[in-house]
């Protein structure tokens, strides 16, 4: 049975808050200088529909260096091979983490989409798993024009599912605080927990 879709008038007062601190979210990116990156029409709770007028674009972070490292090195370059991740050893050294603010505030109101949150709204956690995008495209979509206060998505990790992702809307006022280079040993206990070879 497939993932039903916001209607209006179903969800707006079912949506639950959870206040996330901005200091607390982190990513780890190829391209630091151009952070908070922000995307439309590709990724899980982006905008689908680009171009229209109040489009806006989502910004992924993640609630640990841990599940940033499953959720972008692990699944963006990672293959697994003869009982473990291979992993190029550029991207174990190459992607900074980011920190981020906010000018206006401290806490961001996302809509919860875990737990009892998101069974309250009919629906299960085909929304942050399924590989297909089409209805967690429009629950972003329905979600952002629902109201100004939600800033985001908080939902489980796909690659993680012990930790939640965030997804962040461009009006939230994100900025990039500070990126700083993984230590090695902070590399090492990464690979060793996700079973991770360099290569």
């Amino acid at each position: 049975m497939s993932l039903r879709l916001p209607e209006p008038g179903t969800f707006e007062q079912l949506l639950r808050p959870v206040r996330i601190e901005v200091a607390s979210l982190v990513r780890l990116s190829r391209y630091p200088a151009t952070e908070p990156y922000w995307s439309a029409g590709v990724y899980r709770f982006d905008d689908p529909d680009p171009g229209r007028i109040g489009e806006f674009g989502t910004c992924y972070t993640a609630s640990s260096i841990e599940v940033a490292f499953a959720e972008s090195v692990i699944h963006a370059s990672g293959r697994f091979v003869d009982g473990a991740y291979e992993v190029p050893s550029a991207e174990l050294i190459e992607r900074p983490v980011v920190r981020f603010a906010c000018d206006r505030r401290k806490t961001l109101v996302l809509a919860d989409l875990t737990g009892a949150a998101l069974k309250a709204l009919g629906l299960n956690n085909d929304i942050s798993a399924s590989a297909d995008y089409a209805v967690s495209q429009a629950w972003a979509q329905a979600i952002h024009d629902a109201d100004p206060r939600w800033h985001g998505i908080r939902y489980v990790s796909r690659q993680m599912n012990k930790g939640f992702a965030y997804a962040i809307f461009e009006r939230s006022g994100l900025r990039k605080l500070h990126a700083e280079k993984l230590t090695s040993s902070q590399v090492d206990a990464l690979c060793d927990r996700f079973n991770v070879t360099a290569v």
